[in-house]
């Protein structure tokens, strides 16, 4: 009997490392976690910090406080959370069959760049659906869009704040998602580690009505790192998108009326322009068949689907329960 016993317990020990999905769905959402926490912590550390140059001052109202410095910090913050998340990550694969996926080389083929101009016709047309969104939601419950941040006025600290919000997100990102998140679960399927990760990457955005735009556009990006083997076009890619965002808010913010709306035009033309050009070239010149079709899988050893084991993973569930309410409570939120 005891025979017995050590012999099932055998089986399930060589099972459960054959078949590790529920840990990797806990470590991806503790990464998740880890991410969120550290950068709330960061941020209420660095509000008390500012005090130091005003007693009012936060990082919503900066008073007195040098922009070079907030520059900075707009920098740091999320760059300590991504890098502290992709920490956890990879440390807790070491000692499993799972591996990151960390490769920057750049694509052999130069017709893979053409995909930049489309994915940007791409994101245009999501910040479009945003935009309605934020409008449906703002008409029919409580929900205010998100206050766009507010760029200095010295050119070095606009740079920074470049830094922060196009460079940083576009690689660290990538790293955490597509290279860590994507590549530990890609071993249930390609599909199922693009659509798991890229549901977490959304959600650690946290507003409801962008969420359908960076849901598909994470979709792509995941498709890049897949195709390529690499993660350089999905940065490219993230790049791309921030720096378009980027360039409509320093129109905004840093031109006159007719100034703004002619170079906001002329954004819009070259966007659109080039997405339907670089199309074409891609149809023309057959880009897509160079890329390895995504095998289907199948798993007869195990009872459970991939979604049902994600369920029963304690940690998962609890994470994506608790970010997909921070993005509808102010649906309802006085």
């Amino acid at each position: 009997y005891e025979i017995r016993l050590s012999l099932v317990g055998s089986e399930m020990c060589i099972r459960d490392r054959n078949d590790p999905l529920r840990y990797a769905a806990n470590l991806t959402a503790l990464a998740a976690a880890v991410y969120l926490g550290v950068t709330a912590l960061l941020r209420l550390a660095v509000g008390q910090l500012l005090r130091l140059f005003n007693k009012s001052a936060t990082l919503e109202n900066p008073i007195a406080v040098p922009e070079w410095v907030l520059g900075v910090f707009n920098v740091l913050l999320p760059a300590a959370g991504l890098a502290a998340a992709f920490w956890l990550l990879a440390v807790g694969v070491r000692a499993t069959p799972m591996r990151l996926r960390i490769s920057v080389q750049m694509p052999r083929d130069g017709r893979l760049w053409l995909f930049v101009p489309v994915f940007l016709g791409a994101g245009f047309l999501c910040s479009l659906l945003t935009t309605l969104l934020q409008r449906l939601l703002a008409a029919f419950t409580r929900y205010r869009a998100p206050e766009a941040i507010r760029l200095p006025q010295s050119g070095f600290a606009t740079f920074l704040y470049f830094i922060g919000m196009c460079v940083v997100p576009a690689v660290l990102e990538e790293l955490l998602v597509r290279g860590a998140m994507q590549a530990v679960l890609s071993r249930w399927g390609t599909w199922f580690s693009i659509v798991v990760s890229s549901v977490v990457f959304t959600l650690l955005h946290g507003d409801i009505a962008q969420m359908p735009s960076l849901f598909i556009l994470s979709v792509l990006m995941g498709l890049a790192a897949y195709c390529t083997g690499s993660l350089a076009l999905g940065m490219a890619l993230h790049f791309a998108y921030n720096t378009m965002s980027f360039l409509f808010l320093y129109a905004a913010q840093k031109m006159d009326g007719v100034s703004a709306f002619a170079f906001a035009g002329y954004l819009v033309a070259v966007f659109c322009v080039g997405a339907v050009v670089c199309l074409a070239a891609i149809r023309r010149l057959g880009v897509m068949r160079r890329f390895r079709p995504i095998p289907r899988v199948y798993d007869p050893k195990n009872r459970q689907s991939r979604l049902e084991r994600l369920a029963s993973a304690p940690l998962f569930p609890l994470v994506m329960a608790c970010m997909a309410l921070r993005a509808v409570w102010p649906l309802f939120a006085k």
